[in-house]
């Protein structure tokens, strides 16, 4: 017996929604690893501050596509459509877990910068008294 073209339709939705939690599953980890780099006292490699906010935008986009996938599957294809609620309940928790990582890394982040930033002035007033010099004894000459 031939299938329903939205049968099928509806069966190729759950597969593209089944790859994106389980890639989700994969990246959140990774998030989660990287984001506990990031804390006053460490010293940061290059580029993990780009990589955690690439990470963080690719599965806040992935979760945004479930949804938008779980939205058109009890919409549209109901009728083809049946909840697993373990993989919702499961998808949930990684988004709260994603909001949580991110959080903890911008508050680390901002604890870096206010531990470098007393530092940075002191460099920055090093720098306009020894201008100051130099301006001053080039129009004594």
């Amino acid at each position: 017996m031939e299938k329903d073209p939205k049968q099928k339709y509806a069966e190729s939705l759950e597969r593209m929604l089944q790859s994106h939690y389980y890639n989700l599953k994969k990246r959140i980890e990774e998030f989660r690893e990287k984001c506990l780099i990031v804390t006053p006292g460490k010293s940061i490699p290059r580029g993990i501050i780009i990589d955690i906010r690439e990470i963080y935008k690719e599965i806040r986009q992935s979760l945004s596509e479930i949804k938008s996938i779980q939205n058109l599957l009890q919409g549209r294809y109901r009728q083809y459509y049946r909840k697993n609620p373990l993989r919702d309940k499961e998808i949930l928790e990684i988004e709260f877990q994603a909001k949580n990582y991110y959080s903890k890394f911008e508050s680390g982040l901002k604890e870096i910068w206010k531990q470098k930033m007393p530092a940075i002035k002191r460099e920055e007033q090093k720098g306009d008294k020894s201008d100051r010099k130099e301006i001053h004894h080039g129009a004594g000459s």
